[in-house]
């Protein structure tokens, strides 16, 4: 039964997502704004908004002491945690890269003349 459920999670997850970019690069054709800003505006904002709702509803209608601390510990723990990961994330790729190392880039010196990058440079 919860594999049945999962399915069908999946499923609804799978055709939620599909309409909503299909109504977002509708409503960005309504508007007549690029791809570029339907992608970084309009989407950054619709995935953004169960995130923001989900505190607010258990701050204004959820009942008990423990739904407004719910909200503000959401409110306030999400913004950290997403710092959290990407500082992480990008601490990996530069570690990941420094250590693969690439002696033949090159790169440009404060003159705007190229110079090779090695480990002195």
């Amino acid at each position: 039964m919860d594999l049945l459920l999962l399915l069908v999670a999946f499923v609804v997850i799978l055709a939620g997502a599909e309409l909503f970019t299909n109504g977002i690069e509708w409503f960005g054709k309504k508007l007549e704004l690029a791809e570029g800003a339907v992608g970084s505006v309009l989407a950054a904002v619709g995935t953004a908004l169960p995130e923001t709702m989900i505190p607010i509803i258990a701050i204004l209608f959820a009942g008990g002491a423990g739904s407004h601390e719910v909200g503000v510990g959401a409110i306030l723990g999400a913004p950290f945690m997403l710092s959290t990961l990407a500082m992480f994330v990008t601490g990996v790729a530069v570690l990941l890269v420094a250590r693969r190392g690439r002696p033949n880039d090159v790169m440009l010196g404060r003159a705007g003349r190229a110079s090779r990058a090695g480990p002195c440079s």
